[in-house]
Protein backbone atom coordinates (compact mmCIF):
# COMPACT_ATOMS: atom_id res chain seq x y z
CA UNK A 1 0.00 0.00 0.00
CA UNK A 2 1.56 3.16 -1.21
CA UNK A 3 1.29 5.86 1.71
CA UNK A 4 0.56 9.64 0.29
CA UNK A 5 2.52 12.47 2.28
CA UNK A 6 -0.58 14.95 2.36
CA UNK A 7 -4.23 13.68 1.09
CA UNK A 8 -6.31 15.00 -1.31
CA UNK A 9 -8.27 17.26 1.29
CA UNK A 10 -5.17 19.11 2.61
CA UNK A 11 -4.02 20.52 -0.90
CA UNK A 12 -6.27 23.02 -0.74
CA UNK A 13 -4.84 24.41 2.82
CA UNK A 14 -1.91 24.28 1.30
CA UNK A 15 -2.16 26.28 -1.49
CA UNK A 16 -3.72 29.08 0.34
CA UNK A 17 -1.07 28.85 3.00
CA UNK A 18 1.97 28.95 0.08
CA UNK A 19 0.03 31.98 -1.59
CA UNK A 20 0.17 33.52 1.41
CA UNK A 21 3.74 33.41 2.21
CA UNK A 22 4.40 34.69 -1.07
CA UNK A 23 2.01 37.70 -1.05
CA UNK A 24 3.89 38.43 2.10
CA UNK A 25 7.43 38.12 0.88
CA UNK A 26 6.27 40.49 -1.80
CA UNK A 27 5.09 42.98 0.63
CA UNK A 28 7.64 42.88 2.84
CA UNK A 29 9.93 43.41 0.54
CA UNK A 30 8.27 46.97 -0.73
CA UNK A 31 8.94 49.92 0.48
CA UNK A 32 6.02 51.31 3.13
CA UNK A 33 4.19 53.48 2.56
CA UNK A 34 5.70 57.34 4.10
CA UNK A 35 9.32 55.62 3.57
CA UNK A 36 11.80 58.97 3.55
CA UNK A 37 15.01 59.23 2.40
CA UNK A 38 17.70 61.32 4.67
CA UNK A 39 20.73 62.88 3.68
CA UNK A 40 23.13 64.29 6.34
CA UNK A 41 26.51 66.10 6.17
CA UNK A 42 28.86 65.69 9.00
CA UNK A 43 25.85 64.63 11.52
CA UNK A 44 23.44 67.25 10.24
CA UNK A 45 20.40 66.73 7.86
CA UNK A 46 20.33 68.74 4.33
CA UNK A 47 18.28 66.96 2.20
CA UNK A 48 15.20 64.79 2.94
CA UNK A 49 12.68 63.31 0.28
CA UNK A 50 9.98 61.64 0.37
CA UNK A 51 10.18 58.86 -2.34
CA UNK A 52 6.21 57.49 -2.26
CA UNK A 53 5.49 60.88 -3.77
CA UNK A 54 8.28 60.69 -6.73
CA UNK A 55 6.76 60.60 -10.49
CA UNK A 56 10.06 60.08 -11.36
CA UNK A 57 13.47 59.23 -10.76
CA UNK A 58 15.50 62.37 -9.09
CA UNK A 59 19.10 63.38 -9.43
CA UNK A 60 20.34 65.48 -6.89
CA UNK A 61 24.36 66.28 -6.14
CA UNK A 62 25.64 67.42 -3.03
CA UNK A 63 29.08 68.18 -2.24
CA UNK A 64 30.31 66.78 1.43
CA UNK A 65 33.57 67.04 3.74
CA UNK A 66 37.35 67.80 1.76
CA UNK A 67 35.37 68.59 -1.78
CA UNK A 68 33.87 65.22 -2.67
CA UNK A 69 30.71 65.56 -4.50
CA UNK A 70 28.19 62.63 -4.46
CA UNK A 71 25.33 62.31 -6.91
CA UNK A 72 21.77 60.94 -5.14
CA UNK A 73 18.84 59.37 -6.95
CA UNK A 74 15.68 58.99 -5.39
CA UNK A 75 12.80 56.91 -6.76
CA UNK A 76 9.44 55.05 -5.22
CA UNK A 77 11.80 51.89 -5.64
CA UNK A 78 14.15 53.71 -3.07
CA UNK A 79 17.62 55.62 -3.10
CA UNK A 80 20.82 55.22 -3.97
CA UNK A 81 24.25 56.78 -4.40
CA UNK A 82 24.91 56.91 -7.94
CA UNK A 83 28.50 58.52 -8.62
CA UNK A 84 30.98 59.70 -5.58
CA UNK A 85 34.36 61.40 -6.14
CA UNK A 86 36.08 59.43 -2.82
CA UNK A 87 39.31 57.11 -2.99
CA UNK A 88 37.09 53.64 -1.88
CA UNK A 89 33.46 54.28 -3.87
CA UNK A 90 32.22 52.09 -1.04
CA UNK A 91 29.21 54.09 -0.75
CA UNK A 92 28.77 53.72 -4.36
CA UNK A 93 28.77 50.02 -4.17
CA UNK A 94 26.25 49.95 -1.59
CA UNK A 95 23.82 49.87 -4.08
CA UNK A 96 20.23 50.79 -4.25
CA UNK A 97 18.73 51.05 -0.42
CA UNK A 98 14.77 50.21 -0.18
CA UNK A 99 13.71 49.15 2.75
CA UNK A 100 13.57 51.47 6.03
CA UNK A 101 16.96 51.65 7.98
CA UNK A 102 19.04 50.70 5.18
CA UNK A 103 22.31 53.46 5.11
CA UNK A 104 24.53 54.31 2.86
CA UNK A 105 28.15 55.78 4.13
CA UNK A 106 31.07 57.31 3.05
CA UNK A 107 33.54 58.32 5.74
CA UNK A 108 36.08 60.71 3.69
CA UNK A 109 32.89 62.61 2.72
CA UNK A 110 31.01 62.68 5.72
CA UNK A 111 27.69 61.89 4.38
CA UNK A 112 25.09 59.33 5.11
CA UNK A 113 22.44 58.80 3.17
CA UNK A 114 19.34 56.77 5.30
CA UNK A 115 16.10 55.68 4.59
CA UNK A 116 13.24 56.19 7.45
CA UNK A 117 9.81 54.61 7.53
CA UNK A 118 6.52 56.20 9.22
CA UNK A 119 6.63 57.77 12.05
CA UNK A 120 4.58 56.38 14.87
CA UNK A 121 3.61 58.02 18.26
CA UNK A 122 3.97 54.79 20.00
CA UNK A 123 6.84 53.84 22.56
CA UNK A 124 9.54 51.51 22.31
CA UNK A 125 8.27 48.14 22.72
CA UNK A 126 12.04 47.52 24.29
CA UNK A 127 14.67 49.57 25.46
CA UNK A 128 18.83 48.38 25.90
CA UNK A 129 20.93 49.96 28.72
Amino acid sequence: MERRLFSKKEWPLLLIIALAAALWLVLSRTGPGGTRAVVERGGETVLTRELGGLEAPELVEITGENGITFTLEFSKEGARITAASCPDKTCQRTGQLTRAGDVAVCLPGRIALRLEGPKTDQAPDAETY
